[in-house]
């Protein structure tokens, strides 16, 4: 990050209203804030329109999207749109497989234990789904709306209309009206005890006896906008609040929320709910907590992964995924001062100091208050650079000016100044001696007992190289780290240096960490991505390879055998950097998981930083980030599965029986579409396949999703493609699909043979004809 980038300059009115507020802030607690990670999916994205009603992800994997403008298969990347095929009749539904459901208008989505998708429209009925076709149901004459849709073990289907309730046998489809009278009906659900609870405009309602009983709801509620299973109990939201119902009691709970109109449980047991004033609140152990970045969304439905993700369809805004926030923040804007985070260190008391460009220094202390700390009121310089801890407990700045400033118990001294040479970066060497770069100068300070310099040198080993990171080395002397690699000095003297010429990816050294359990350096660089080095040997990884991001700025150990990379995609996690060979395992984290901006602000000495009790931070290039390592799930890229999706002949689509594709003789330009389930990071999704009998080998394609072959050999033959994210390993098990290209009967080794065969009798038989011939005696003249 370069620091053009992060050097944001303080105005004399922020800085006026940063001094106002000081002591607000001092006073004030603060605690890490976690925000959800939003992605919107857009018609840009290929989504058939921006209304969501219904969101369905099915045993196979794909996220199915109902809207007013057609019926969507998710892969996490792509969609495939469904719509109604056009027809005059609008009496009753059309027989035969169609291409698409009945209307384009979808409300409600469900599979069956048979993995049918069952498809309710608004305006023409049902369809259902199975193995690429749909089928309409001539039930209501193929015009009714269909709110919802519920199985129970029975395998009956309980179907909810705008005319009444009715139970549908999936095998023989044949409707039986349970009660056709109430026709407001929105909401349908079973309990775990097997029983049917239907709302909507008319109240709440349970099936007692074949017949529909009405549930008294709380006073002044009149209509269900809610309804959903909570263990054994009900959650229900009326057009009033939110409340928890015990069946068995009859006693509801009031839970605090005005007007629900959405609720959705996560992976973690809470519940998501949505308001009709536009609010997303989250269940958390001290009630609700509202999630503002969601506020204003409309949302009207939810719906959850089996990968964590929550999905949120808006009335107008399209399709958004939700993710569990893995990191905190410390936010960017603070008493109105925007803070580019630069560095953080502990303060040796169970509190940490943030230091920004430009945005001035801040103590975050054990009590959770956050207090600005000036660096120099007379000089009014807070840019700040660098930070060190001494072993008296004073903070030592560096700032972007060129100066070095001593704080103790609150009060700044200015040590040092380098004015001409950029930004200081300070290191604590021992008691009184420090290490300070500045510009392309390294050097040697030694601190007397007033805490003034009385002593400095330049390293001369070190001339014309700019210092990123200095960290003490296990065979003795220290690692310096910069533009011309990584060095090790012993007193002054150059004894071991990592550069190009040793193999190191880049002469542009951010980062350094030495595992000294195994002997093994890690080295992180600008672009070039992490570099291994053991036993003299240099192994690089980077995006080809395995790695989330190129650029490495800090690399810090979690205790539990991760690495934990900051770099300017994000943050990388190294799950088993042991195990590592020629490739090596990463998973990338970003705004998604609560990273917002997610570039780390790298390039300086204290950019991010492990405190005592194991979290981690890093500064961003607004504000800083946090994860407690402890409360990290066991990281493991997501094992993905390969689908075929579509073949096609001559641009001609073909149906594909089972796996098998059997072609025309003398087909040409056979083009096979695949995909892979990743509706957390699609992005990362990596393909290769292999024609068995044609291609050498696997053929890594990147991340396209389609072949083509002008020309298949005759024969059968097996296609196989696998996918995997981004450091994680290919499909254990493919996808296949077996391909015969019929050779013509005439083409054939025993056509041939017997052509020739016959060919050659017919020229031995006529060489023979030709002989006789000319032996026949002439005939006598008359």
């Amino acid at each position: 990050m370069s620091s053009l980038k992060a050097g944001l300059r303080l105005s004399l009115s922020a800085l006026a209203l940063w001094v106002l507020c000081g002591s607000a802030l001092a006073s004030a607690e603060v605690q890490p804030r976690y925000r959800v990670g939003v992605h919107a999916f857009t018609g840009d994205d290929g989504l058939p329109q921006g209304g969501v009603n219904a969101v369905l992800q099915t045993r196979d994997g794909y996220l199915w999207i109902g809207t007013f403008g057609g019926l969507a298969r998710f892969d996490g990347l792509s969609s495939r749109i469904f719509r109604a095929e056009p027809s005059l009749d609008a009496s009753g539904p059309r027989h035969g497989p169609q291409a698409g459901p009945a209307s384009d208008r979808i409300l409600a989505l469900h599979e069956d234990e048979r993995q049918q998708l069952w498809i309710g429209t608004q305006d023409a009925g049902l369809s259902v789904y199975r193995q690429g076709t749909f089928r309409h149901l001539p039930i209501c004459g193929g015009t009714c709306q269909i709110n919802a849709i519920v199985q129970t073990p029975d395998r009956t289907l309980w179907i909810l209309s705008n005319v009444g309730l009715f139970t549908l046998d999936p095998l023989r489809r044949q409707p039986t009206w349970v009660d056709a009278q109430r026709t407001g009906h929105t909401h349908l659900v079973r309990d775990r005890q097997g029983r049917i609870y239907v709302g909507g405009g008319e109240g709440l309602f349970v099936l007692d006896d074949g017949r529909l009983r009405r549930l008294a709801l709380p006073a002044g509620d009149g209509w269900v906008q809610v309804l959903k299973t909570n263990g054994d109990d009900l959650l229900v939201g009326t057009n009033r609040a939110l409340y928890r119902y015990r069946p068995g009691s009859g006693q509801w709970q009031p839970l605090g929320v005005a007007s629900p109109t959405a609720a959705v449980e996560d992976a973690d047991g809470r519940w998501w709910v949505a308001t009709a004033s536009g609010r997303m609140l989250r269940e958390d152990d001290s009630g609700w907590r509202d999630l503002p970045e969601l506020f204003g969304m409309g949302v009207i439905s939810l719906a959850r992964d089996d990968e964590g993700n929550l999905w949120l369809g808006t009335g107008s805004k399209g399709l958004l995924r939700v993710r569990k926030p893995v990191f905190g923040s410390i936010p960017a804007s603070l008493g109105g001062v925007d803070m580019a985070g630069r560095a953080v260190v502990a303060d040796g008391q169970g509190g940490l100091w943030f230091g920004s460009a430009c945005g001035g220094l801040r103590h975050w202390r054990q009590d959770g208050s956050l207090l600005r700390q000036p660096v120099l009121r007379a000089a009014g310089d807070e840019c700040v650079a660098s930070l060190a801890l001494d072993g008296d407990g004073a903070l030592w700045v560096g700032t972007a000016e060129g100066l070095l400033v001593r704080i103790a118990d609150g009060r700044p001294t200015l040590v040092g100044q380098w004015p001409g040479g950029g930004a200081v970066n300070v290191w604590r060497r021992s008691e009184g001696r420090l290490f300070v770069s500045s510009g392309r100068s390294v050097l040697a300070v030694e601190i007397d007992g007033e805490r003034r310099i009385s002593a400095q040198r330049r390293i001369e080993a070190l001339r014309d190289m700019s210092i990123n990171a200095i960290v003490p080395a296990a065979s003795g002397g220290d690692w310096f780290v910069g533009d011309r690699g990584v060095w090790r000095l012993l007193g002054e003297r150059v004894v071991e240096r990592w550069t190009p010429r040793e193999g190191l990816s880049s002469r542009f050294a951010r980062a350094v960490y030495e595992d000294r359990a195994t002997a093994t350096l890690w080295v992180g660089t600008y672009g070039g991505g992490l570099n291994r080095i053991r036993n003299g040997q240099v192994q690089r990884y980077d995006s080809r390879n395995g790695l989330f991001d190129d650029t490495v700025s800090c690399i810090l150990p979690d205790g539990q055998g991760r690495l934990w990379l900051g770099g300017n995609r994000g943050i990388t996690v190294l799950p088993t950097p042991g195990d590592a060979g020629a490739k090596i395992e990463s998973v990338g984290y970003a705004a998604g998981d609560g990273l917002v901006p997610a570039e780390i602000n790298g390039g300086h000495s204290t950019a991010c930083h492990r405190d005592s009790r194991g979290r981690l931070w890093f500064s961003l290039v607004e504000g800083f980030a946090v994860v407690d390592p402890k409360d990290f799930p066991v990281v493991a890229p997501v094992p993905l599965r390969a689908r075929i999706e579509q073949v096609a002949v001559a641009g001609r689509s073909q149906q594909i029986a089972g796996d098998s594709l059997a072609l025309e003789p003398f087909a040409r330009s056979l083009e096979i579409h695949y995909t892979a389930i990743n509706l957390s990071r699609p992005r990362e999704t990596y393909f290769r396949f292999r024609l068995l009998g044609f291609d050498h080998g696997w053929v890594d394609a990147g991340q396209n999703r389609s072949i083509l072959y002008p020309l298949i050999p005759w024969g059968e033959h097996r296609f196989e493609v696998q996918a995997r994210t981004l450091g994680g390993r290919w499909s254990p098990v493919p996808a296949r699909l077996s391909v015969l290209n019929p050779q013509p009967w005439y083409l054939r080794p025993w056509a041939l043979i017997l052509a020739t065969a016959l060919g050659l009798l017919v020229l031995v038989a006529a060489t023979h004809i030709g002989t006789s011939q000319d032996r026949m005696p002439a005939k006598p003249p008359d």
